[in-house]
């Protein structure tokens, strides 16, 4: 039976573990404080990132892009990594609008911790 998904190179999913590693310590060290639904988004962001790590990139690019919509700071980070890099390490071509794009970049959360680097 065929699958949806290819299985990418070794050297893919190496760099895609990099990076998912890179953004677990971005999220342990900057989650949101005190929200009453930090449960309920995490566990969407946790879903996702758990997608992202079996190599359904589609379903979690996806999962990234509506949190990124809503303000998820490391959501918007891991949307845009995709996005920037989606032919060459994903295998695929992520759509999304340039209005989209320059929100999710323009995230107060996320520049102050591009800021602190």
């Amino acid at each position: 039976m065929k699958t949806m998904f290819r299985k990418p190179p070794p050297w893919r999913r190496v760099a895609a573990a990099a990076a998912m590693a890179a953004m677990t310590v971005i999220t342990a060290t900057a989650g949101p404080a005190g929200d009453p639904n930090a449960t309920t988004v995490q566990q969407r962001y946790d879903a996702a990132r758990d997608q992202y790590e079996i190599g359904h990139f589609q379903v979690a690019f996806a999962e990234f892009a509506s949190l990124a919509d809503s303000g998820h700071c490391e959501a918007a980070r891991m949307a845009l990594q995709m996005l920037r890099y989606g032919k060459s390490m994903y295998a695929t071509d992520f759509r999304v609008t340039p209005d989209q794009t320059q929100r999710w970049q323009r995230l107060p959360v996320c520049s102050n911790a591009l800021a602190r680097r």
